[in-house]
Order: structure tokens, then C-alpha cells, then sequence
């Protein structure tokens, strides 16, 4: 029995329950008003009751109702508004003569006429009929639909399952929900797959916020559009969908905050019709455990990933292609590739596994392929930090991981400040792949301050040679024979512990570049692989140097390993240009001697060689640079040959009494050279 303090106690519990309907019908017009914006549910919307100002109590409000199907049965007489108390579809409705019934903010009127919800701002799923841990479907696309003019979708805080595709129409700018983890839409379809959950299509300013999308499965993708524009997705999870988490195309769009996890295909795409996807930026959203690709982009300029983590994806973190302009930089990188992404030798047709981070691709659309007149352009990766899968964690089959690969064409890239802290890595920061096509890499490469700068080429056919050579094309460079300023500058990639294994024998004229005649072959000294680097044993090396041939001539590097000679396939096209030729050859583990050579082809007049260079791929280097400025070096100045204005000689014997160097101070053959820097004697 229940002492007389707790009975007291709940005597006043009682006496202050007064049941909700009851508590609205007894407000005022101020109360009224009060209730709607506060107890009333609305969401991001806000019940309003301007209809009452001005008017008596008594002529527009002496009643409410509990639910909505009591307003439709209501008897309104000459009443204009009504409270329906319901906490999940209630509000304050006004009366009007005409208008259309959607289920959820218009609804038919006993008697003629309908009943408006008065609000401003979101349409709330609920008032359509959408409840937490129910099929939703179709109260969710009527609130779609019931949009006629630029707004908002809002989902309260609840669980809520979809069994169809949910169309948003291009009056839809905005979907909102409650927070990530605190709004959940999950796909629910008895067995049958969705294409997307939402789909959506030619939108310009469209907002995904603080939601969370659960595939669950059934539904290849959360969100599915094409061309749009001015977009953000905000504040996103997105989980369990099969294809892709979410695909778009369109320019200036933003992901910020996502969060795109354990999908079963790739996690973002954007990719479509060429350069419609100009302006998209990847800011602080973590992609991890998705099975396929952790971001693919193709199509379009201005790509920045900033900010962001990629774990566990198991193609490759990010996949770009005909892409002007990416930049990825401050971000996170760790045990991606875990499958890698299958690439077929055109020469020897067995596909062969790449992992890596980054693949930048030239070319391609839908599929990715290979395009020599859409590069990927001024692609920049920095400040990443690195942990790339190893043989200690995960089997690589032989293949490296390493953190980026690009193929065929690229045109202008920097790698920099880039802190790669596995260090039981064995492989390369730095993958060129052959692809039984010419690798070209216009414009500059600059690879610096990185705590590891290895690179290494792949596309070996069947042991012999590399898959058609490798070509670093300089475009719009003067045709001159000899170095200078406008000439990139080549340091070399790879060294041993010893350093260069092959230098040039000779500079003609002090130039650093020596000329092939008609039929003739320039031999570098023979490097004895029995005793002095036998390092290099089973191993492979890169060939190369900067050749510059005239119409109608081709430089050909030719190698001997003293079991079987090659050549690469490629041509300089005689464009009277310096371009980077080079080849990668396997040295088998019983050779002997090393020899590398370059051949001058065609009936052209001269060729030319620079900076030749020999290298084991893959150990380490602190700096690998093209593009930087060149010191010219002689005892004298230039007698012969074409120097521009500004050009500079620097003294390579110097003493009391002479100058620093030589300034051309007028453009000419050879032109017109000052001394400066005089020394003290």
C-alpha cells in the first residue's frame, strides 16, 4: 500500500496531466501560434498561424482533431482552421475554396474545398506518412513529388525503408536529414536490386545533408545523377551499396565530411560527357573498405582531393583520367590495391595485376582506355602520407604497390613532400606502365622532398624488352644543338651505390651533347657485370638520354646484355626537338658485360644525344627533377651557334684577374657576349 506522501506525490502527477488535444484546444490565438512552431511537428519547417492575426477566436478556430483521418471526416461549419494533434502529421490547416490533395501539406475538406498546412521552410517526409522502421516508399517520393516550386525534403530523426527507386524532380534542391547516424534510409526490397535509391537527373544547385544511406545490398548505388551542378554532399555515410556509392557528372561540385564505407563496388565517381566535371572537390571525406575504387574522376579539369583518408580500397584509392589540373595533397593513404587494377599488354595479352594508390590515366571515357589526345595535365600530389601494402601484409602476387602508376600520357606532374613511412616497402613511389603503346610524359616531372622517390617501369614482354620504350616529349622547345635554358634539364632517376654506371665520352664544342652521323653507332664504355656491379644481375636497368633528330632521321637506343640484344620500338619522329628516349632492359643473371648504344636512322642530316644515362630501377633517390635551369660551363664564350638574350656561361676556369662568366647581352650566332664578375687579383 502506497504511504500518504506518494499518494499526495501522484494525486499532483495526475492533476498536472492534461492530454495534448486538450491543452491546444484551450489556447489562445498567442498560444496557438506558440504550439505550432514548438510542440507541432514540422521538422526544418515551421507551422505558422498567420491566417489567425486579425481575426476573432471564435470566427476561425474553436477546434482541433486528432490525426489527419479526423480532418477528413472533420464537419468544418464556418470554421477556417483546425489543430491536428497528431506528433508525426499534425499542424494547423487553414481552409481554402480550391486546391489540389498531395497527402501531405493539401488534403480534401468535408464538404468541398481543402485543408493547407500552414509552414515555411522543409516538407517533412512524416506529414506524407513516412514512419521510422517502415517501407516509406511512397510517402517519401510523395514529398518528393509534392514540390512545386525550389525546396527542401526533410527527414526527421528515424530509420526509414525504401523498396523502390526514389525520383528526385529538378524542383528538389535540397535533402536533409537530422545527422549522419541519426537519419538512416535504408534500402529494403525483398530480394529485388535498385539501381540507385535516389535518382535524379539535370539539377543546378542540389544538396545532399546529414543523412545516412544503407544499401543494405539491394541497391547498386545511394545516389545516382547525371549532369549535376553546384552541388554538395554533405555530412554523408553512405554503406553496403553494390556499384557504386555515388556516381554524378556535372561541374562545381563539392563532397565534404562523407563518410563512404564498405561499399561492395567503387566509393565516388564522377566521370561522364568531356569536361563536365570541371570544379570538383574531395574535402575532408574518408573512403575506406570499399571493394572496388576508392574515387574514379575522368572527364573534366580542376580535381581536388584535399584533406582526406583512403584505406582499404581494394582496386586503388583513386583512379584519374583526362583530367586538366588534379591536385591531391594533404591526405592519408593506406593499404589500398589490395586486388589492383588489371591492365593487358598490347604485346603480350596476358592482363597483368597492378596495385597502386594512384592510377593517372590518359584518355578514356565510360571504360577506362588509353587516349593520346586527352592527357592527364598539371597533376599534383603532395604533402601524402603514405603506408602502402607490403608482403608482410598482404601478398602482392610480384606486383609492385606502389603509390601511384600513371600510363601513356601525362603532361606536366609534381610529386612532392610526399612521406611514404612504410619502410619494409621494397617497391617504387613512382610507376611509369608500358602498355604495348610509347609512355610520354610532355612538359615537366618534378619529384622532391619525398622520403622515397624510387620509380620504376613495368610491361616487361616475355623478359626481353620493355613494351615499346619510353618517350619524355619536350613540346615547343627552339631547335637548337646544344643545351640551354629552354632544354629540360634530365637528372638522372635511379642510381647504385656507386652512381652513374654510363656518362657520355665526349662533349663536342663544350656543348653537352655529342652528334650521330649517317650509319654511326656511339658506344658507352662496357660495364663489367662479373666484378664491378654485379648488383645488377637479374636485375632491371633503364636506358635512356635526350636525343634531338631532324626530318626525316629517328635515334634508336640499341642494348647488349652479352646474351641478346634489344631495341626499342619507338621513334623520335625527326621534329627537331630534344626529346627523352629510354628503355628498360632485364640483365639475366649470367651476363657478363653491359653495353648500351644509339643508332642514327635515315638519310636526314644530323642527330644528336644528350646526357645519357644508365640505371638500376628501383633503388633510391632523394631528388628526381625535369625542369630546372641549366649552368652552361667553359673556359670561354660561345664563338659558335644560336644564344638568346639572357643566356649565360659560367667560367670552368676562373682566375685572378678574369671574370665569373659570360652574359649574351644581344640574341645571334653567336651573339654578342659580355664578361662579368671580375675577380679580385
Amino acid at each position: 500500500m502506497k504511504d500518504e506522501a506518494n499518494v499526495k506525490q501522484d494525486e499532483a502527477v495526475g492533476e498536472s496531466l492534461i492530454s495534448r488535444r486538450k491543452m491546444l484546444a484551450s489556447l489562445s490565438i498567442a498560444g496557438v501560434a506558440i504550439a505550432a512552431g514548438t510542440l507541432l511537428p514540422g521538422g526544418m519547417g515551421t507551422a505558422h498561424a498567420d491566417v489567425l492575426k486579425g481575426k476573432a477566436h471564435a470566427d476561425v478556430l474553436n477546434d482541433s482533431v486528432a490525426d489527419i483521418p479526423a480532418l477528413l471526416a472533420y464537419s468544418r461549419g464556418t470554421n477556417t482552421c483546425v489543430i491536428v494533434a497528431d506528433p508525426l502529421r499534425g499542424g494547423i490547416f487553414s481552409w481554402s475554396s480550391t486546391g489540389t490533395p498531395n497527402g501531405g501539406t493539401v488534403f480534401a475538406a468535408s464538404g468541398g474545398g481543402v485543408w493547407n498546412r500552414q509552414f515555411s521552410g522543409a516538407f517533412n517526409v512524416c506529414w506524407f506518412g513516412a514512419k521510422s522502421l517502415t517501407d516509406s516508399t511512397a510517402a517519401i517520393q510523395a514529398a518528393f513529388n509534392a514540390i512545386t516550386r525550389p525546396g527542401c525534403v526533410f527527414f526527421p530523426a528515424g530509420d526509414y525503408y525504401i523498396s523502390a527507386q526514389i525520383i528526385i524532380p529538378t524542383q528538389v534542391v535540397s535533402v536533409r536529414g537530422e545527422g549522419q547516424y541519426v537519419t538512416y534510409i535504408r534500402a529494403r526490397t525483398n530480394g529485388s536490386i535498385l539501381h540507385a535509391m535516389f535518382l535524379g537527373t539535370n539539377a543546378d544547385t542540389m544538396e545532399f545533408n546529414s543523412i545516412s544511406l544503407a544499401g543494405e545490398g539491394n541497391a547498386d548505388s545511394a545516389i545516382f545523377y547525371n549532369n549535376i551542378n553546384h552541388s554538395a554532399f554533405i555530412n554523408l555515410f553512405i554503406t553496403g551499396t553494390g556499384v557504386v556509392a555515388i556516381h554524378i557528372n556535372g561541374w562545381n561540385n563539392k563532397f565534404q565530411n562523407c563518410q563512404i564505407v564498405a561499399n561492395a563496388g567503387n566509393g565516388i565517381e564522377a566521370f561522364g560527357t568531356p569536361y563536365y566535371n570541371n570544379n570538383l572537390t574531395v574535402l575532408c571525406c574518408e573512403i575506406y573498405a570499399n571493394g572496388g575504387i576508392g574515387m574514379r574522376v575522368g572527364n573534366g579539369m580542376n580535381v581536388t582531393i584535399s584533406s582526406s583518408t583512403l584505406e582499404h580500397n581494394k582496386v586503388a584509392a583513386i583512379i584519374a583520367y583526362d583530367i586538366q589540373n588534379i591536385n591531391i595533397v594533404d591526405s592519408y593513404f593506406e593499404r589500398n590495391a589490395q586486388v589492383g587494377f588489371n591492365y593487358t599488354d598490347a604485346q603480350n595479352v596476358t592482363p597483368i595485376n597492378i596495385k597502386s594508390d594512384i592510377h593517372l590515366l590518359g584518355g578514356g571515357a565510360t571504360i577506362i582506355g588509353i587516349d593520346p589526345s586527352k592527357p592527364v595535365e598539371c597533376a599534383k600530389i603532395s604533402g601524402i602520407e603514405w603506408s602502402p601494402l607490403n608482403s608482410a601484409g598482404v601478398d602482392n602476387g610480384g606486383i609492385n604497390n606502389t603509390s601511384f602508376v600513371f600510363s601513356n600520357y601525362l603532361d606536366k606532374v609534381t610529386i612532392e613532400n610526399v612521406h611514404c613511412f612504410d619502410t619494409s616497402k621494397t617497391d617504387s613511389l613512382l610507376t611509369i606502365w608500358g602498355n604495348g603503346l610509347t609512355s610520354i610524359v610532355k612538359g615537366y616531372v618534378s619529384i622532391r622532398g619525398n622520403s622515397k622517390s624510387d620509380v620504376q617501369l613495368i610491361g616487361v614482354d616475355n623478359g626481353v624488352a620493355v613494351s615499346g620504350g619510353h618517350l619524355i616529349e619536350i613540346s615547343n622547345t627552339r631547335s637548337k644543338n646544344y643545351y640551354n635554358p629552354n632544354f629540360i634539364d634530365y637528372q638522372r632517376m635511379a642510381e647504385t651505390y656507386l652512381g652513374n654506371l654510363l656518362k657520355s665520352q665526349e662533349r663536342l664544342s663544350d656543348y653537352p651533347s655529342f652528334e650521330l652521323t649517317e650509319g654511326n653507332e656511339w658506344w658507352g664504355s662496357f660495364v663489367d657485370v662479373a666484378t664491378k656491379f654485379p648488383e645488377l644481375k637479374g636485375k632491371l636497368i633503364w636506358f635512356g638520354a635526350w636525343v634531338k633528330a631532324a626530318t626525316g632521321n629517328d635515334v634508336k637506343i640499341v642494348t647488349y646484355d652479352g646474351v641478346a640484344p634489344h631495341g626499342d620500338t619507338i621513334a623520335a619522329a625527326g621534329t627537331g626537338k630534344w626529346q627523352y628516349k629510354s628503355i628498360l632492359i632485364p640483365v639475366p643473371s649470367n651476363a657478363t658485360s653491359l653495353a648500351c648504344a644509339f643508332q642514327k636512322l635515315g638519310s636526314g642530316s644530323k642527330a644528336n644525344v644528350a646526357f645519357p644515362v644508365m640505371a638500376l630501377v628501383g633503388s633510391s633517390l632523394d631528388r628526381f627533377e625535369i625542369g630546372s635551369e641549366v649552368d652552361f660551363r667553359s673556359t670561354s664564350y660561345p664563338t659558335t651557334g644560336y644564344w638568346e638574350q639572357d643566356d649565360v656561361v659560367r667560367n670552368s676556369a676562373p682566375s685572378a684577374g678574369g671574370v665569373m662568366g659570360w652574359v649574351c647581352t644581344a640574341a645571334g650566332s653567336p651573339g654578342t657576349w659580355k664578361g662579368f664578375g671580375k675577380i679580385d687579383i
